[in-house]
């Protein structure tokens, strides 16, 4: 089982980046909103994403966890201070569209139901008596 969901993850972290890269240029291309806005949003997600993977990983391995608690606290500690620290920072310092930022921010959940759709729909079995 874990190994089935360490694929979604790689999973949804490729359809994330494409959707990343896609919006972007979306937003290049139209004018809507600052390009850089949506690959930072998009940006602050994945390194969400990859801080909580990293996290589970060490937690969910026993062994790790009991010999490098500090790693552990440390990778919290990380992902609070991104989501406090930086984005606070990064609204207050650097000019963003915040509604560019946001859309690129909500790209993870697209990506997440992406991948949960389509491995649903490729893992689902054929309604009896049809075939």
């Amino acid at each position: 089982m874990g190994q089935r969901m360490g694929i979604r993850i790689e999973q949804i972290e490729r359809v994330h980046y494409g959707l990343i890269a896609a919006a972007s240029g979306v937003a290049w291309v139209t004018g809507w909103g600052g390009p850089g806005s949506v690959a930072l949003g998009g940006g602050v997600m994945a390194a969400n994403l990859w801080l909580l993977k990293q996290i589970a990983r060490r937690l969910l391995t026993a062994q790790s966890a009991a010999e490098r608690p500090g790693v552990v606290l440390l990778l919290v500690l990380a992902k609070f201070s991104i989501f406090i620290g930086l984005l606070g920072l990064l609204f207050w310092q650097v000019p963003l569209d915040p509604m560019a930022f946001a859309a690129g921010a909500t790209l993870l959940m697209v990506a997440c139901v992406a991948v949960a759709l389509t491995s649903q729909t490729a893992s689902a079995p054929e309604p009896e008596g049809q075939g």
